[in-house]
């Protein structure tokens, strides 16, 4: 089996994303949309994904080895350099995609490091993903040629700068004419610079003492950026489908939606860090699909509000041979009861960072209608925030985010003059914080647990007592969670012709902890850690007093993701392989939250 590594930089223009490898091809890009079928894809499926790679001929020789690779981010930019060594000839690759612009641009610098005089040509390929599944035309939704030179002489200490344009569009049409404009258009490199700059200037800072701590809180929002589309104020939980949560498994989703529940996540740190614009779009986008009755009818939603449906994709694998390959996801039609939980409390986190009161005040209507919908549904069994598909069980989790939620729906009926509503809304909220605290607890195993199920696993969504406030974090029954959470975690033993899938838990056996290799799994029986409940129970231990701990949580996750900063889903802290989606959002807003929540300085003031 192959390990699946996907050590790559992201780029985006605000609807799709492109990955970079280290030896500068694009192995994923989604056009136009980011849940189109793939037009490129090794980085899911290396024999049939299809990819653009940039090829070489120095002195005559085509150059196939590159003797050395190094990718890195310009300060504080989502502008990705990739440089390589192929013999005495350098290779500086510039990848950018200009905001709201449907191209790449790739700016390709190369420097004769020999003491000959030598001609160098570059070219490129393009092989688009091979599947009966994706449209026959899919390659020719993407247009690409150089604008600049494709071959020089170098003497010594030479170089030679040329732009490689990758346009696209809806029709092949729409490409040519999308290229035709960057072409004739002054491409501004520092103009880009200057967008990521300005776009970042308004963020609080945090000042750790630690460079690199620094720096990964400033990825982290960089990242995130990428996931907010342009158009419709939907948030992305990830820009790429079925990369494979465990390797030879079968958890291989499709995550290029926006989830109400991630949207959220995303948004809340946004609001925390200073970011406001993004958010604020993803509620109003959020509250065009809210039902009469207050509810969302689906738990995700495409870019511009449909329904994702699922389908398997038969020729393609994952990079270890993982199947099946999954685009859409079937899990917008669970019953998850946060939903509302989540927009009512994002809204009270936009107003507290904000303090715009006309904001809120604008939406009474369906805070009103929300709150409501959760005074009728906190009761009901769902899926739960892990979206199993086999039951519907009590999950501490969702029933903690309605107590949240109708907490901050209260406090808003307050401060808009609604105090009836505020007194019933506080008062349910109550009396599901008391529900949740005695239906979650084992007396017998002296612990919280996944769901009101006694057999049920230890699971760190169960954090979300404290996170949100509906006990303190140093509560003695926290104090035993959490120190049953932090133990060793083993593997159940299972069947060898049966593939570990983390979809169907074992009940009624126990296997320990979740303390993987230091880093932490979401519940029992998890195969590698996950950084959502690394950085979750590192925000737990800062609440609960214990700040070396948060940071020795948080320097871990770091150690283990990408040399650019980057972190998918799931996490080895022995290897560093990453697995599941990439970059993913809810691993990049636990890390800034983290951050900010241990080094966050007062905001910056505004001119």
């Amino acid at each position: 089996m192959n390990n699946f590594k996907p050590y790559f930089g992201a780029v985006g223009n605000g609807e799709t994303v492109a990955l970079i490898g280290p030896d500068a091809s694009v192995g994923w890009l989604c056009v136009p949309r980011p849940d189109s079928f793939p037009v490129f894809a090794r980085a899911l499926d290396p024999e049939r994904g299809g990819s653009l790679s940039l090829h070489f001929r120095w002195g005559g020789q085509t150059l196939t080895e590159v003797d050395q690779a190094v990718q890195r981010y310009l300060v504080r930019t989502n502008i990705l350099a990739t440089s390589l060594l192929l013999d005495d000839l350098s290779v500086t690759v510039l990848d950018y995609m200009p905001w709201g612009r449907r191209h790449l641009t790739r700016i390709i610098k190369l420097d004769n490091l020999g003491e000959e005089r030598r001609g160098v040509r570059i070219g490129f390929s393009m092989r688009s993903t091979d599947s009966a599944s994706g449209p026959e035309d899919l390659r020719d939704r993407v247009y690409a040629a150089f604008k600049g030179p494709e071959m020089a002489l170098l003497s010594p200490g030479e170089s030679v700068t040329t732009t490689l344009i990758v346009a696209f569009g809806e029709t092949p049409t729409e490409a040519l004419r999308n290229w035709s404009e960057a072409e004739a258009g002054e491409d501004d490199f520092n103009g880009e610079q200057v967008f990521w700059n300005k776009w970042l200037a308004p963020a609080r800072p945090v000042d750790s003492g630690d460079v690199e701590l620094d720096e990964a809180y400033y990825r982290s929002l960089l990242a995130l950026k990428l996931l907010c589309n342009e158009e419709s104020g939907a948030i992305l939980a990830a820009p790429t489908a079925s990369f494979p949560a465990i390797g030879g498994g079968s958890d291989n989703w499709d995550y290029r939606y926006a989830w109400l529940r991630d949207g959220y996540f995303i948004s809340r740190c946004l609001d925390a860090a200073g970011l406001h614009s993004e958010s604020r779009r993803f509620y109003d986008f959020a509250l065009r699909f809210q039902g009469a009755d207050g509810r969302w009818r689906q738990t995700l939603y495409t870019v511009d509000g449909g329904n994702p449906r699922e389908f398997v994709v038969d020729d393609l694998s994952g990079p270890g041979g993982e199947r099946p390959i999954r685009f859409g996801n079937a899990a917008s039609d669970q019953i998850q009861i946060d939903s509302e939980g989540n927009i009512l409390h994002g809204l009270w986190c936009h107003w507290q960072a904000t303090r715009d009161l006309g904001f809120i005040r604008d939406r009474w209507p369906n805070i009103r209608l929300a709150a409501e919908a959760v005074m009728q549904t906190w009761q009901l069994k769902e899926n739960g925030i892990w979206e199993i598909r086999e039951r519907l069980d009590h999950w501490v989790y969702g029933k903690a985010l309605c107590a949240a939620g109708l907490r901050a729906a209260a406090a808003m009926a307050g401060a808009l003059g609604h105090g009836a509503d505020a007194g019933r809304w506080l008062a349910e909220s109550e009396r599901i914080r008391s529900h949740v605290l005695a239906g979650g607890w084992s007396e017998e195993r002296q612990t919280f647990l996944q769901t009101y199920d006694g057999r049920s696993p230890i699971d760190i969504s169960v954090l979300a007592l404290s996170l949100w406030d509906l006990v303190p974090a140093d509560d003695p029954r926290l104090a035993a969670t959490v120190q049953a959470i932090e133990a060793p975690g083993r593997l159940p033993e299972l069947p060898q012709d049966r593939p570990y899938s983390t979809d169907t838990p074992h009940w009624g056996r126990q296997a320990g902890g979740l303390n993987m290799w230091g880093g932490m799994a979401r519940y029992d029986y998890a195969a590698v850690p996950f950084y959502l409940p690394t950085l979750w129970l590192a925000r737990h231990h800062r609440r609960a007093g214990n700040r070396e701990r948060a940071l020795d949580l948080v320097r871990l996750c770091l150690r283990s993701a990408t040399s650019l900063g980057l972190m998918a889903e799931h996490f080895d802290p022995r290897t560093g392989e990453q697995w599941g989606n990439f970059p993913q959002g809810f691993s990049h807003e636990e890390m800034a939250l983290a951050l900010l929540e241990l080094f966050g300085q007062p905001r910056h003031t505004l001119e």
